[in-house]
């Protein structure tokens, strides 16, 4: 089942406990006016309650949000660890004439082993061995390197969303916790909190 399906199947699990919670309240007031017991309409309303509770904690524990896109928790930790290594394989690139460190070196097969075992396109993992390739080399083609994992978080994004301003959007977050230097610092600084 995908992301998008179980979102919609626990918003409607939260939405009949919210019906069921007004219709206890409704029931409650007639009882009331017409003099009769209120036990019954409590228990209705204590029902709503505990389905409410359960599809939020279900919401909780299943999904967590990225660039304001709900996405399943293990998806959530491949995108972060994805991002996190991409940035890590090009950290030694930002100063022209420095050779590529044995780290990013790692980084960038962590990148493509992520990709593989994601389930990704073909296409998609040919991209992370070819920015791979390019960091293992003597003078490394950063720019190669950047354009590639752009297409790569497209594509990520692509497969975990039909919305396609929401994927773009995501994607564009992402690329830029690869591309920027000290990224979290930067906006605390200057007072833009994600």
């Amino acid at each position: 089942m995908s992301a998008s399906t179980e979102a919609i199947l626990i918003d409607l699990i939260f939405g009949l406990g919210a019906l069921i919670v007004i219709a206890g309240l409704i029931g409650l007031l007639f009882s009331r006016r017409h003099k009769r017991s209120l036990r019954p309409m409590m228990s209705v309303i204590l029902c709503g309650v505990g389905i409410a509770v359960i599809a939020l904690l279900l919401n909780n524990l299943l999904f967590k949000t990225y660039a304001q896109l709900r996405v399943k928790k293990t998806q959530y930790y491949e995108i972060t660890s994805l991002t996190t290594n991409m940035h890590q394989s090009l950290a030694s690139s930002r100063t022209p004439h420095q050779p590529i460190s044995p780290q990013a070196k790692k980084a960038s097969r962590n990148v493509t082993y992520l990709v593989k075992h994601t389930n990704q396109m073909t296409k998609t993992i040919q991209l992370a061995q070819q920015a791979q390739h390019s960091l293992a080399s003597q003078h490394p083609q950063v720019t190669l390197v950047r354009h590639n994992y752009r297409l790569i978080l497209n594509r990520q994004f692509a497969t975990l969303t039909t919305d396609k301003s929401a994927a773009k959007r995501a994607s564009h977050h992402a690329y830029q916790q690869v591309i920027h230097y000290n990224y979290g610092q930067s906006r605390i600084a200057s007072g833009r909190l994600p």
